[in-house]
């Protein structure tokens, strides 16, 4: 039996109110704006194009600002609209601690041509958009909080994805409210609000076609993420999983049918969000007394919903090793990204001198992210504890030298 990494928990009647149903995208709006206690949202079509309208008008507003600040190791995708808006990406060192970046690291790249920094919660995991979101408060740079692995984790009582001037969400299918594809942005701010709205009002609307496709797709997918299944249509479903960098991206709307999935999911999601807790709370647990393994610190005061477990193993070999088994059982075990962002793009780094991020490099070569979502079995994650735990118990702990932040 095949287990997927990502799953969706999409029933039967959801998908049939939302094939059926009348409700537009304002219903979903208004709900998410309620779901994160905020004062203002814009859906469209993806994570990267909310950022992209982002970029392109905060740009506008400050001109001769080129540079973002994000971390070096995330999803390299997040280079793409940076470019697209005319602007430079710039990176800042990871902790093998949190396994994201510190306030402190991304404000030391900070300087006089920054237009914003962009806190990134990878996994669930909080980062300390407080404090960076306070350091930034009386500057004209902005905080452009990336919350799109986060949805209901939260920071001292907070959504994640409150913090920033400026935040983005996803709705694609591997995230925590999944609604085949998606996004958005959230402010406080009424002008950025009404210009960057403006921005994603220009963007087309999917054609026909399309949104007939995209409803297909959903029913398929919502068979596809089950274990009974992903096993039976895996064939199928492998040839639409992510195998190359991506090297563009279509700017587009959302959808009403979309919209009507994604109220249905938020009536849910307090249930979706504990199960992912559980199963992550029952990896780390079964693991915290290995020394060799490193299981990353959590933010104090956050509760982290998780959209994979992350684990650093001893090196790249184990790591290679439990890999291979744990997939062998069935369970889609991933490595995530195979290089930091720095290895990606030779523009950033030619490879010809010192390794700029140690840090980013050591935790793309040591992290293995189980799966964690509510249609995990628990006899799945026994199973994949007990590998580790046969590879790395003797195992000598993983040495990293932290940068110097």
């Amino acid at each position: 039996m095949r287990i997927p990494s990502a799953g969706a928990p999409v029933s039967i009647s959801t998908l049939l109110s939302a094939t059926l149903g009348f409700s537009g995208i304002d219903v979903f709006r208004d709900d998410f704006t309620r779901f994160l206690s905020c004062k203002h949202v814009q859906l469209t079509g993806s994570g990267t194009s909310a950022l992209f309208g982002i970029l392109g008008t905060l740009s506008h507003r400050s001109p001769g600002k080129t540079e973002v600040i994000l971390p070096s190791y995330t999803a390299p995708s997040l280079v793409l609209p940076i470019r697209k808006a005319g602007l430079t990406p710039v990176l800042a060192e990871m902790s093998t601690a949190t396994l994201n970046a510190d306030s402190s690291s991304l404000l030391d790249r900070v300087t006089g041509n920054t237009l914003g920094v962009m806190p990134v919660h990878m996994y669930g995991l909080a980062s300390d958009t407080d404090i960076l979101a306070e350091e930034l408060a009386n500057s004209e740079i902005y905080t452009i909080e990336d919350a799109c692995s986060s949805q209901g984790t939260m920071i001292s009582g907070r959504q994640s994805g409150t913090w920033g001037d400026i935040r983005f969400y996803s709705f694609n299918r591997g995230k925590n409210m999944a609604t085949l594809a998606g996004g958005a942005f959230s402010t406080e701010d009424d002008e950025l609000a009404r210009d960057i709205g403006a921005a994603l009002n220009d963007y087309p609307a999917p054609a026909l076609r399309k949104r007939i496709q995209n409803t297909a797709y959903a029913w398929a997918l919502a068979a596809a993420v089950r274990p009974l299944g992903y096993t039976a249509l895996y064939p199928l479903v492998s040839k639409f999983k992510y195998t190359e960098l991506h090297t563009e991206f279509v700017v587009k709307q959302y959808s009403d049918f979309q919209a009507r999935i994604g109220s249905r999911i938020l009536a849910t999601f307090d249930r979706i969000a504990d199960r992912r807790c559980d199963n992550a709370r029952f990896v780390r647990q079964s693991l915290a007394d290995l020394e060799s393994v490193a299981l990353p610190d959590e933010l104090q005061d956050s509760v982290p919903v998780y959209n994979q477990c992350p684990v650093l193993l001893p090196n790249s070999d184990i790591r290679e090793r439990i890999h291979k088994q744990i997939l062998e059982t069935g369970l889609e075990v991933t490595l995530l990204y195979p290089n930091p962002v720095h290895r990606i793009y030779s523009d950033i780094w030619d490879g010809t001198s010192a390794d700029p991020f140690p840090n980013a490099t050591t935790i793309s070569e040591r992290i293995l992210l189980i799966p964690v979502h509510p249609l995990i079995p628990r006899p799945a994650l026994v199973a994949a504890v007990e590998i580790i735990r046969k590879h790395t118990k003797n195992a000598r702990p993983g040495t990293t030298k932290e940068a110097t932040l």
